[in-house]
């Protein structure tokens, strides 16, 4: 079924008027009508909706709010813009973006609210228009937040999150669980508006203004208690350790608490096992050797993480000779690729592959095998 068979002459009549963004003719149209102008709205057809996606001016946008006498702006309507022609539209951006709506179909249906579509445009003056007058920032379409629809259109930006941040959101009311799958800057800017709040900054403020003192102890307690007002999720540690991201783990520890320092310790060594999954302590060594090269806030020093990757390297070198010794050639070459990340550690100098070549009077295949890991 084509789009114009399912609407009426009425809704393709005001559709044209939209696309010409002229507010008199608008007008003009409304005050001929015989029955109130949110009789054209359906259930894939809605006038609020529709103007934002054409990007019509503000005044319209308002005088279609007005006139159409909403009673809620937290609803959906199905997006069928999407099919009509827009190779005449004048702003390009537009037209791509419905041109991009189908392949958007299939995760949101295609189901649109008001507060979305102003948002996906960019559209600042009428989302805080609609905030304004209702339109909830936690309203759910389809199951998903507002926010989580624009990550999955690729269309958040932290413009968009800082204008809803201005405007009240926060993760009182987001879980921060559900932000796990979105780039750390949208993670790191929700956070840090939460803790340290209006509150928090009018406090700092009124220090200030007032020339009150405050001893470094009782301050580092304030800052503590607004770092404890969120708790991180284990997963979200998990993610940035197992990619290795060091630096995210580090940032997102010092909302973990200080009291809590030892059981951090200890889940951090949990997960590196945990993540060792070729059985060769490379979660292990790469983690200490960040510690090592870097400073950081982590609970470990850096004595601990050399110590800790010496014994790694100590093991590693006895149990070459092991297998060296008991000339199991199929067993070295599978832990020396298993274990290829760390071999330049392990000797030095070839003299050193030579002595042990020599001192253990090994097979030609050994030999074949630690000259090709080994470079001799």
């Amino acid at each position: 079924m084509k789009t114009n068979d399912i609407l009426s002459e009425k809704q393709k009549l005001i559709l044209e008027l939209l696309k010409r963004n002229n507010i008199d003719k608008l007008k003009d149209f409304i005050n001929s009508l015989e029955t109130p102008l949110y009789f054209l709205n359906s259930t894939n057809f809605d006038l609020l909706t529709l103007a934002l996606s054409l990007n019509c001016s503000f005044y319209i946008i308002k005088l279609i709010y007005n006139r159409c006498n909403y009673k809620t702006l937290n609803y959906v309507v199905k997006d069928i813009y999407h099919l009509y022609d827009m190779s005449n539209h004048k702003d390009e951006t537009i037209v791509n973006y419905q041109n991009s709506l189908e392949v958007l179909m299939d995760s949101n249906n295609n189901v649109k609210s008001p507060l979305l579509v102003s948002l996906e445009f960019s559209d600042f003056q009428s989302v805080e228009f609609l905030i304004n007058k209702g339109a909830d920032m936690y309203f759910k379409i389809n199951g998903k937040y507002i926010l989580e629809i624009l990550r999955e259109e690729n269309l958040l930006t932290m413009r968009k999150l800082n204008f809803l941040l201005k405007n009240g959101f926060s993760l009182k009311k987001f879980k921060i669980e559900r932000l796990s799958n979105f780039e750390f800057k949208y993670i790191k800017k929700c956070l840090e508006n939460f803790v340290f709040d209006i509150n928090f900054i009018k406090y700092l403020l009124n220090l200030y203004k007032n020339k009150a003192g405050i001893s470094k102890r009782k301050f580092n307690h304030r800052v503590n208690n607004e770092i404890n007002k969120i708790e991180i999720p284990m997963e979200l540690y998990l993610k940035y350790l197992d990619r290795k991201d060091y630096k995210k783990v580090e940032y997102l520890y010092k909302y973990y608490g200080t009291e809590k320092t030892r059981s951090f310790k200890d889940f951090i060594l949990f997960y590196l096992n945990y993540f060792d999954r070729n059985f060769n302590k490379k979660s292990f060594y790469d983690f200490f050797n960040f510690i090592i090269n870097n400073e950081n806030t982590f609970p470990f020093s850096k004595e601990y993480a050399i110590n800790e990757n010496e014994t790694i390297i100590i093991n590693k070198k006895l149990k070459i000779v092991e297998l060296i010794k008991n000339n199991n050639n199929l067993k070295l070459e599978t832990f020396l690729k298993n274990n290829n990340y760390i071999l330049h550690c392990l000797y030095s100098s070839k003299s050193e592959i030579l002595n042990l070549i020599n001192e253990y009077n090994v097979s030609s295949d050994i030999v074949d095998i630690l000259r090709k890991y080994f470079l001799i």
